[in-house]
């Protein structure tokens, strides 16, 4: 596939022949063209690059890296993908790796889960309850409304705000969470995003903050470093020779987090670049640059008669893997 990578994919081409505009964000270039596999597959991208594509007739599914078209072969499910779900690998899909690739549903608390080399999907439902203030019982979801992130073989989730959640995969399934020293965030929770990131081994959370009550403008972008021996987040103003890349469902009921190297890739270092999926209607890109505390707002997708058309799925990341 054309690049470079990474790619912000918006599917504004015609409807008819399933086009796709591609805006790649180092050398700003925009294009048009028909991506087979999300055209012929249902597709999720995850955050290592890889996106998993399943086949609705035959229920075939498969790994698919957009840089080079290599696929990795998996077996199939017993039955369709939820409708809406979102998909994480627990590594780098590699020979040494033991690599296990979820699926998240959104509205169910379900866990699809199918370790590379292995022969089935096996289904998991899970409880977590979180206790309001009031200690009144709250159901929630790992992957809606919460970041989340693998990192060392490990899944972590946003259990509450003084606790993460832990996936782990052996020698079975299990889940746990733990305590952590987070951030105070705003009291205007409604009006603020969070993302979890995996970068070079590490786990950050970013806070991205909107002015007030409006979700088109932002106020500020705040970074925290997990330190785990502590267990704490430790503010921070720099990433190194990265860029984190951040997006999310059209309703902002999930979000995607992800990295990659900078210099690489010809990007600026220490920059973060942000779909704003909390306002669906417009999804302007914001770069941030931490070091020097600048904004730049981008609109890659505007149409050309000035009118930004609805995309029929949300715009997603297609990143380069760092073997």
């Amino acid at each position: 596939m054309e690049g470079p990578f990474p790619l912000l994919v918006h599917d504004l081409g015609n409807r008819t022949d399933d086009c796709q505009t591609r805006f790649s964000i180092s050398n700003q270039a925009v294009s048009t063209a028909a991506i087979h596999e999300l055209k012929d597959y249902r597709c999720f991208e995850s955050p290592q690059g890889w996106v998993l594509a399943l086949e609705p007739a035959s229920l075939h599914t498969f790994l698919w890296r957009p840089q080079d078209g290599q696929r990795i072969s998996l077996p199939s499910p017993k039955q369709e993908f939820p409708w809406r779900c979102k998909c994480l690998l627990s590594d780098k899909p590699s020979s040494t790796s033991s690599c296990t690739v979820l699926v998240l549903d959104l509205d169910q608390p379900n866990l699809l889960v199918c370790r590379i080399g292995g022969s089935q999907w096996d289904s998991y439902n899970y409880e977590l309850t979180m206790f309001l203030a009031d200690d009144k019982p709250r159901e929630i979801h790992m992957a809606k409304l919460k970041g989340i992130a693998a990192v060392g073989g490990k899944v972590y989730y946003t259990f509450t705000g003084h606790a993460l959640g832990v996936v782990e995969f052996s020698p079975e399934l299990s889940l746990t969470e733990f305590e952590v020293d987070m951030v105070e965030l705003p009291d205007t929770m409604p009006f603020t995003s969070t993302y979890l990131v995996e970068s070079c081994g590490d786990l950050f959370m970013v806070v991205v903050v909107f002015l007030g009550h409006n979700v088109h403008k932002i106020d500020k972008v705040d970074v925290y470093k997990m330190d785990f021996s502590r267990p704490e987040g430790c503010k921070v103003d720099r990433i190194g020779d990265r860029v984190f890349l951040l997006g999310g469902d059209s309703i902002g009921a999930s979000n995607f987090g992800a990295s990659c190297s900078a210099s690489e890739h010809g990007l600026s270092s220490n920059c973060i670049y942000f779909l704003n999926n909390i306002a669906a209607e417009e999804n302007y890109l914001h770069i941030f640059n931490l070091e020097k505390g600048t904004e730049e707002v981008q609109r890659p997708f505007r149409h050309k008669n000035g009118c930004l058309l609805p995309p029929p799925r949300p715009p997603m990341w297609l990143l380069p893997t760092d073997d």
